[in-house]
């Protein structure tokens, strides 16, 4: 009598596997650490299974990637630039766009540091680039000479830099870009 052999154990161990070592490496990734080393030390696992699974760091960005974007809910920028007041405008937009600015503080950081050796980590940050400029877009007043310096105020190292050299909580955060915000705003206005 043959037996047939199942391989469903063994697919199913390497699949939790993989699981480990993306967890393991949107962990440390956070911290800013990218060696193959410490990754397979932190998913409990030797770093020739590490490569068997991302035989490049390429390719684990591009899988970290997938499996992060699948975390974050993007902000609906039609609903954000549909709000009539302008103040309810301001603090809307602001506040989604620090959610998302939390939600990848460290790996925005580590985006920004290694994008030149990465395509894919240059094509997450020109995506999130691309979100701060709707943004700005959105509460930028028309014919505003101050776009550029909305733009600064929106960018993720603004916020990294009230965070953690201000040492302002999230919402502290918030609420000085947005005092900011209609400062310039209410001058432009003024101005204009």
């Amino acid at each position: 009598m043959n037996r047939q052999y199942d391989s469903s154990r063994r697919k199913k161990a390497a699949e939790q596997t993989r699981r480990a070592i993306l967890r393991a490496a949107l962990k440390l990734h956070w911290q800013g650490n990218t060696g193959f080393g410490p990754l397979a030390l932190e998913a409990g696992c030797s770093v020739a299974t590490l490569r068997k699974h991302f035989p490049t760091r390429e390719e684990l960005f591009q899988n970290c990637t997938q499996t992060f974007a699948a975390t974050v809910e993007m902000p609906d920028l039609q609903n954000l630039g549909s709000i009539t007041d302008e103040t309810r405008r301001i603090e809307k937009n602001v506040s989604e766009l620090c959610r998302i600015h939390e939600t990848m503080f460290g790996y925005a950081w580590l985006g920004a540091l290694q994008r030149k050796d990465s395509p894919t980590l240059d094509s997450v940050m020109n995506s999130y680039e691309g979100l701060a400029d709707a943004i700005a877009e959105i509460i930028t007043p028309p014919n505003s000479a101050n776009t550029a310096m909305v733009r600064g105020l929106l960018d993720f190292l603004t916020y990294r830099a009230l965070r953690l050299s201000a040492k302002l909580t999230p919402e502290d955060a918030i609420k000085e870009l947005i005092t900011t915000l209609q400062l310039i705003f209410t001058g432009h206005q003024k101005a204009t």
